[in-house]
């Protein structure tokens, strides 16, 4: 069900490790399932609560320009292995 699928990790968190610890526990699983993890790029975001509206609308131009070059560089890998 899951073995060979690409999958990518991004976190948020209003504190300052930017998820990183959870992205890492993560990874044995996706071995387990036999899925393909990219590690192109690395996306934590730390002070999320300054970064996102109440709604979870993204506000800072930075992040989101990061998130614009994660999911470019993560759709390429997905669309290589197709």
């Amino acid at each position: 069900m899951f073995g060979g699928r690409p999958v990518a990790l991004m976190g948020a968190t209003p504190g300052g490790m930017g998820t990183v610890h959870a992205q890492t526990a993560w990874l044995p699983l996706f071995r387990t399932l036999g899925m393909q993890p990219w590690f192109g790029t690395m996306l934590y975001v730390s002070g999320a609560d300054k970064v996102f509206d109440a709604s979870g609308r993204l506000l800072d131009e930075q992040i989101r320009e990061r998130l614009r070059i994660y999911m470019t560089g993560f759709v390429a890998f997905v669309q290589r292995r197709s």
